[in-house]
């Protein structure tokens, strides 16, 4: 969603409001210059808004397919024929529901990188100024849909958990359904029930917590799988949606020697999935981050060796195009 207000103004707010949330904050790293066009084209492109609208489109046309199917009982909900458990879905929260560009055109504008405090400030921010609270493009008209054929949306989300209150305020001013909230937004947790989900999303999957898998899923996807697992234990869950591939394929696992394998494992796994996108699995477009990223998918000294033209070069210099 582009910026509500005047895009400085909001600015000058989060900067101000940085000092009243967290006294002290690190020291940003040297300002280190990169072309804002992700921020922009979030902010500014009817393609970005199409996408958006896109995606919640072909999820309400795949809910409409599944409606003669699902039974709405006495308390409101729709269940499955046969099923005990209400029906629900799964989103994430930050991009596929929550707009989060201004926090990004921030980090660009003032040559910051990311910073847990900064971050968490903004989340602060968020809920109390109504311009930093918009929301993707499409998200409330296709939540509101689904609260009236009975479906619940469950919001799980790697916001701490500390932050619940500013995460629901945002929610509710967008005018969405805010019915039980509490027990439909689950945020990051911390120490043991942290330690307690992630092992039981491992022990699901068949993964050995003390294998380098494991490992690396306890530090990473593992916490916010144990929620899902969670989630399905208490509903019957018919779609996902999010705006990282780990919202819907958890463990992909990285092999340490290369992260070449890490993006080729990724699309691998995109294309084997290829019959759930549009209809169980919807995505929301985010450039801004995420784990396709440089530093993580593409360390930054490989990324000209990770780019493939595709013979276009020697093409070119065939032809004496290029010197």
């Amino acid at each position: 969603m582009a910026f509500i207000g005047n895009s400085k103004t909001l600015l000058i707010s989060f900067v101000l409001a940085l000092g009243t949330c967290f006294p002290v904050l690190a020291e940003a790293p040297a300002p280190k210059e990169r072309p804002p066009l992700a921020e922009l084209w979030v902010q500014t492109s009817a393609e970005y808004r199409g996408l958006c609208y896109q995606a919640y489109t072909a999820a309400t046309e795949q809910f409409e397919h599944w409606a003669p199917l699902l039974e709405k009982r006495a308390d409101g909900k729709a269940y499955l024929p046969g099923s005990n458990k209400p029906v629900a879905i799964i989103l994430d929260l930050d991009e596929p529901v929550i707009d989060n560009s201004g926090f990004q055109a921030f980090t660009v504008r003032t040559g910051s990188r990311y910073n847990p405090q900064i971050w968490e400030a903004w989340v602060t921010f968020q809920g109390i100024n109504e311009g930093a609270g918009g929301t993707v493009p499409g998200a409330v008209e296709f939540l509101n849909y689904a609260k009236e054929m009975g479906v619940t949306p469950v919001f799980i989300s790697n916001r701490d958990v500390g932050y619940e209150s500013a995460t629901i305020k945002v929610l509710e001013r967008a005018g969405i359904d805010t019915t039980d909230i509490e027990q439909r937004v689950l945020l990051k947790q911390k120490g043991e029930m942290a330690d307690k989900q992630a092992m039981e999303a491992l022990k699901a999957w068949g993964i050995d917590a003390s294998s380098e898998q494991g490992r690396a899923t306890l530090e990473g996807e593992g916490e916010k799988e144990g929620r899902r697992l969670m989630t399905r234990r208490q509903y019957d869950v018919l779609a996902y949606f999010g705006d990282v591939y780990g919202d819907f394929e958890p463990f992909l696992y990285m092999a340490q020697d290369t992260q070449r394998r890490h993006f080729e494992q990724r699309q691998d796994s995109a294309d084997a999935h290829r019959d759930k996108w549009g209809k169980t699995w919807f995505i929301l477009p985010n450039p801004m981050y995420g784990s396709w990223s440089v530093g993580e998918a593409i360390p930054k000294d490989q990324i000209k060796s990770s780019l493939d033209d595709y013979g276009f070069e020697v093409y070119l210099r065939g032809r004496r195009l290029l010197d």
